[in-house]
């Protein structure tokens, strides 16, 4: 029970407890039996149960509510219904209470330990509440969120739950300002909302994230802070450099190419099996009848690769970048009418833990993303970014992996470098490092793994069909991984050498 209440009932115990080395005294009327934790954070930590003690049935109102904690300069916004001390000074925090409508029916019940009762607004009235007019006394915090950081909020819940959100959130609010008299908020909400929406509106928008929502060109913020993350790191650091290949080698890589490609996203067949669909077309028919879209896969990969017209094309401009992604996924596509060859995904798409770009992001999202690779100083830093871009923003419908990976590719070519395979062997740690990156921000793995992937292609021998397929047998380049063999803990923001 790390905080305990004064009562008359426990006044003695709690002064022999003190005294004895038991507890300690964090506030008026407010002890604890941690002895260890900060004061500061252990009143932070339970300031739900200290509001619910001294204030029962509050409502956590203003910038607290949408903020979900405590705000940067230490405040806790309350809302009750009478009278009260407008200020609760504790170790770390300061409760503030402001006079006004008790619990509302849309308001939230928090539940809570040792029984008392604290609500919190509903998402409309604290929307409503944070379009009061707010006076802050000199430099201290106003009770309302400033509007760069509404503006923000309002968008990242667009982004989580539609546009259609928004509609119904402004009836919710119209509905409860009528209620409770709060027509400045109310005509304050529908200048903000018409704003966001692109319509007339005397309300200025204070952020770009918003201002570009109101063009129609609305796009993911956090994906573009991660490609900068990753942006930095590229850019300090040094790769080795495979030459082109002898041109007598290109045909065996891109065969190579292609197989491990498919193979990666499931487009799994033999090595003989994937010759036949790739060089003979009459004894292929049969596969094709049993596989269609499959075999074309694998078909269609191989010919991009091999194609001089498409294989090294790096876009000269972000206009370009689109329509070169359709265009490669047109054809790669070409006989999967269900997965809409050439046209950006309309349902979101997520693979494990790892939830891609909302489709109304996507093509934003890609036009901010891509100009800043094209300012790092190597041909690799650049295409392992690409890589990882198109991987991130994952525009299509399927087909995504393979798309990233020829897009790497290209760059690579372009430049005059050996074009990049990842054998099935390291697939679950190319997954893995793509979803360290995604998930906690951490660019290591993936810089330590575009080191790896480089010297495993410098190894492999290109001269023939027959060396490539006995190195691979021998090095067990074409098992299937149970895990990835890379501990990621070891990754800790530490550059790679």
């Amino acid at each position: 029970m790390p905080v305990i209440f004064a009562s008359s009932s426990n006044a003695v115990s709690n002064f022999h407890a003190v005294k004895a080395g038991k507890l300690r005294k964090l506030a008026s009327k407010i002890y604890t039996d941690d002895l260890r934790s900060p004061p500061k954070e252990i009143v932070r930590r339970h300031r739900l149960e200290i509001a619910a003690h001294f204030y029962p049935g509050a409502v956590i109102s203003h910038r607290s509510a949408l903020e979900a904690r405590v705000s940067p300069g230490g405040k806790f916004h309350l809302t009750v219904p009478g009278a009260a001390a407008p200020v609760r000074k504790l170790p770390g925090l300061e409760i503030r209470l402001w006079k006004g409508p008790g619990p509302q029916p849309g308001d939230v019940a928090l539940p809570l330990h040792e029984g008392g009762e604290l609500f919190s607004s509903s998402q409309e009235r604290a929307l409503l509440e944070n379009l009061q007019i707010a006076r802050p006394r000199g430099k201290d915090e106003p009770k309302v969120l400033p509007a760069e950081e509404l503006e923000k909020w309002l968008d990242r819940r667009v982004r989580i739950h539609g546009p259609e959100w928004l509609n119904d959130l402004e009836r919710r609010a119209r509905e409860l300002a009528a209620a409770l008299g709060w027509e400045r908020e109310r005509a304050e909400l529908e200048q903000l909302l018409g704003a966001f929406r692109g319509e007339p509106s005397n309300r200025r928008l204070a952020t770009d994230i918003a201002r570009s929502r109101s063009r129609g060109k609305p796009y993911d913020p956090d994906r573009i802070t991660l490609f900068s993350t990753l942006h930095a790191r590229l850019a300090a650091e040094r790769f080795v450099e495979l030459p082109r290949s002898p041109v007598e080698e290109l045909e065996n890589r891109a065969f190579w190419e292609a197989y491990f490609s498919n193979f990666i996203e499931g487009t799994k067949f033999s090595v003989e099996e994937a010759r036949v669909i790739v060089y003979d077309q009459n004894a292929a028919r049969e596969l094709r009848r049993k596989r269609p879209e499959d075999a074309h896969d694998v078909r269609e990969t191989y010919r991009l690769i091999v194609d001089p017209n498409i294989s090294a094309e790096v876009p000269a401009n972000t206009g370009r970048f689109i329509e070169l992604l359709k265009r490669r996924h047109a054809r790669m596509m070409a006989s999967r009418a269900t997965v809409e060859p050439g046209v950006f995904k309309k349902v979101k798409n997520e693979v494990g833990s790892r939830v891609f770009v909302a489709p109304d992001l996507v093509v934003e999202t890609l036009v901010r993303g891509w100009p800043p690779g094209r300012t790092l100083p190597s041909a690799t830093s650049r295409a392992l970014y690409v890589l990882f871009l198109i991987a991130e923003v994952h525009p299509f419908k399927d087909g995504n992996g393979r798309i990233s990976r020829l897009g790497m590719n290209a760059e690579l070519e372009q430049a005059g470098q050996a074009r990049l395979i990842i054998p099935t062997s390291f697939r679950s740690d190319y997954l893995s490092v793509l979803e360290a990156l995604t998930l906690q921000h951490n660019p290591e793995p993936f810089v330590a793994f575009g080191h790896k992937l480089v010297d495993i292609n410098s190894r492999i021998p290109f001269g023939s069909f027959e060396d490539s397929h006995d190195y691979f047998h021998k090095t067990g380049a074409l098992d299937e991984p149970s895990a990835a063999h890379f501990d990621l803990s070891t990754f800790r923001d530490t550059p790679t050498q």
